[in-house]
């Protein structure tokens, strides 16, 4: 059992945000004592007995002795990112949560609000910066970069001196092969194999990838599929 010496107060009320409570309470030193969330976007008082208080209102109810996760999934990767910008103002120690099956070779950097989940790989001298999302399965080669507020969906892989520009999204068991810059706001759908450097703000699919659209004016918008 891992001693739980920090207290986190989880930013957001989604299911997706309970989700990563349930890491953080099964699986890290942090105690989750509270959710917060936007008063006008607030949906619930509770989630499995844990209050949700109001954005708003927290620097009433918690010390800056308390941390911060800003736990906004990326169906907009743009609101991902501001929003963890407005976490990070606060001025509350930011937590991040690296599983305790994930494989980190210690020379390896992760920054603050980042989620590492189980079954990641990170190989020696890899640099991942603040708001990153690696999900399971993931493999992060020798020397490679991940910029502010990427997404690594489960199963891709980041090959060795590889650089993943800011707000980027890396599909699905999808391959960024070694020595690819990879351009801000990229990204790459599932399965398919980057061989080469992207434009920005453009979306990448195939093997190898191609060019199929640019994204300049909403950032990266994930909408579900219609049945």
């Amino acid at each position: 059992m891992v001693q739980k010496d920090k207290k986190l107060i989880i930013y957001g009320d989604s299911k997706y945000a309970e989700m990563i409570a349930n890491l953080f309470i099964n699986d890290s030193p942090y105690e989750v004592v509270a959710f917060c969330v936007d008063k006008e976007y607030k949906t619930r008082d509770k989630i499995d007995g844990i209050k949700v208080f109001n954005l708003e209102d927290i620097n009433r109810h918690f010390s800056k002795e308390h941390y911060i996760f800003s736990a906004i999934g990326y169906k907009s990767v743009r609101t991902h990112k501001i929003l963890y910008k407005k976490i990070a103002a606060l001025s509350y120690p930011v937590a991040s949560y690296v599983s305790s099956k994930a494989m980190i070779d210690s020379s390896s950097k992760i920054a603050q609000n980042c989620l590492i989940l189980s079954g990641v790989i990170v190989e020696p001298n890899v640099d991942i910066k603040e708001n990153c999302f690696i999900n399971s399965g993931v493999i992060i080669c020798h020397d490679a970069k991940i910029k502010e507020h990427s997404i690594l969906a489960a199963g891709s892989i980041i090959g060795g001196y590889a650089s993943v520009g800011e707000s980027s999204l890396i599909g699905f068991n999808s391959t960024v092969t070694e020595l690819v810059n990879v351009a801000d706001e990229t990204l790459l759908g599932a399965g398919s194999v980057l061989l080469n450097d992207t434009q920005e703000a453009t979306l990448y699919l195939g093997t190898p990838a191609k060019a199929i659209r640019t994204h300049k004016d909403t950032g990266i918008v994930l909408e579900p599929q219609k049945s």
